[in-house]
């Protein structure tokens, strides 16, 4: 049975010890376990004292350094909520009361910081998105993408917006639009440049895709932390358009518009910098009727043949389309039925409300429920958004009438100008005869 030894049968171990007898005989005889007289021989022997010491030692992340090096980190990030942990420790080195003083390193400050949960930072929403099919037939899918901040010899800046059939490999259409000067970030692009862009192309073929497939723009697809269908994906998908988006980090996804991107920038704007704003769209007009029936293509499919020759079926009309048309062909009720098979989850601010899409559109449930997640479902029987219990999914505790998702709101003609600007709108003649012959 184990005992606790007392100083003077700790010193005696060592005596004995030295003396000659063995660990396991002073055990034996003190009636304590041979760990024990080895452990306290030991000590003695390296100059220790046998006095029993249950001194604890700091615990705790950064315990081992100087309060005042804590009490720094904390302050710097609370100063400069942005700033990481190589910067607060660069600014720890310059400060004087710290010159003396051992400093943890960038990753124990990550460390530190990383218990208490305001400083932590958020997880980024894995995407679970798949690389879209491959299209199989002329105006299954266009593909769009955006080249942004091209100079002009001016310093100003364009953005090239360029659609392609990758399976009648031709250019569908390319536009630019003013993107600031030269030394600025390029403007984004905007959902009205999206909408005119394939408003555009539409009536130059006089039909409908079966898909648009884009980038993960946030205009175009909102933010990954809110998968909300956006106002651009909806207009498409009331015209029975569906809205395929590439995987992030993946732009071979849309390799056939990314190399087009550059056949345009070689072919029609370099050697033309010098050219006006509108001028500069008729010259990728023209640039664009002519690597469609003109010039021979290194496509696969084309065999060394123009686009158009290789592939009549790009002027059949398969869901035929004119710019008056378009309210016309716009069906709410497809809408509604594509919203009705999703679900999203919210969290209830302290006023009982809950935010859907990126216009900010708040529907209130109730204050009880502040600070909880809920579902939301859509009704396309009454157009009102349904607020369910996350425990209790099927329990309905509210409900709201859809605001502002009426047919003007999602194709936005309401507040479109009758013309879609000389600038996008310059058909040539030999463009429009080719098309529609």
């Amino acid at each position: 049975m184990a005992m606790r030894t007392t100083v003077q049968q700790r010193r005696s171990f060592y005596e004995r010890h030295v003396r000659g007898e063995t660990y396991l005989q002073i055990a034996h005889s003190a009636q304590v376990s041979k760990e024990c007289v080895r452990y306290w021989c030991r000590r003695l022997r390296d100059g220790g004292s046998g006095q029993t010491t249950y001194r604890r030692g700091p615990t705790g992340l950064l315990s081992r350094f100087d309060p005042l090096v804590r009490c720094g980190v904390l302050r710097l990030k609370l100063e400069h909520p942005r700033w990481g942990p190589d910067r607060i420790l660069s600014r720890l080195r310059k400060r004087p009361s710290l010159q003396r003083m051992d400093l943890p390193s960038a990753s124990s400050i990550g460390r530190y910081l990383h218990q208490w949960p305001r400083f932590r930072r958020q997880r980024r929403v894995c995407s679970e998105r798949r690389r879209p099919k491959t299209p199989i037939r002329v105006h299954q899918r266009w593909q769009m993408d955006f080249k942004m901040g091209i100079p002009l010899a001016d310093g100003r800046l364009v953005n090239l917006y360029t659609v392609r059939d990758p399976v009648g490999e031709a250019v569908i259409g390319a536009f630019v639009f003013p993107a600031g000067c030269a030394g600025q970030t390029p403007k984004a692009v905007t959902l009205e440049q999206a909408r005119m862009v394939l408003r555009t192309c539409f009536a130059r073929w006089g039909t409908l895709p079966a898909e648009v497939q884009t980038d993960g723009e946030t205009v175009l697809v909102g933010k990954p932390s809110d998968p909300f269908p956006t106002t651009f994906t909806l207009w498409l998908k009331g015209l029975g358009i569906d809205h395929l988006v590439i995987r992030p980090g993946r732009p071979t996804d849309n390799a056939e518009v990314e190399r087009c991107h550059r056949t345009l920038n070689e072919y029609a704007l370099i050697g033309n910098e010098e050219a006006d704003f509108t001028p500069l769209q008729h010259v990728l007009d023209q640039a664009v009727y002519e690597l469609n029936y003109e010039l021979t293509s290194r496509a696969q499919g084309c065999a060394g043949r123009p686009p158009i020759e290789a592939h009549p079926e790009l002027l059949q009309q398969r869901r035929p389309f004119k710019l008056e048309w378009e309210l016309a062909l716009f069906d709410l009720q497809r809408v509604d039925q594509y919203l009705s098979t999703l679900t999203w989850e919210r969290k209830v601010d302290k006023q009982g409300r809950v935010t859907l899409g990126g216009r900010h559109e708040r529907y209130i449930t109730a204050k009880a429920l502040a600070g909880q997640q809920v579902l939301v479902r859509f009704d396309p029987s009454d157009r009102h958004f349904v607020f369910y219990s996350v425990d209790a999914p099927d329990e309905e505790i509210g409900r709201q009438p859809a605001r502002n998702w009426e047919t003007e709101d999602l194709t936005g003609l309401a507040t479109c100008p009758v013309e879609l600007g000389p600038q996008q709108l310059p058909l040539p003649l030999v463009f429009t005869e080719g098309v529609n012959s």
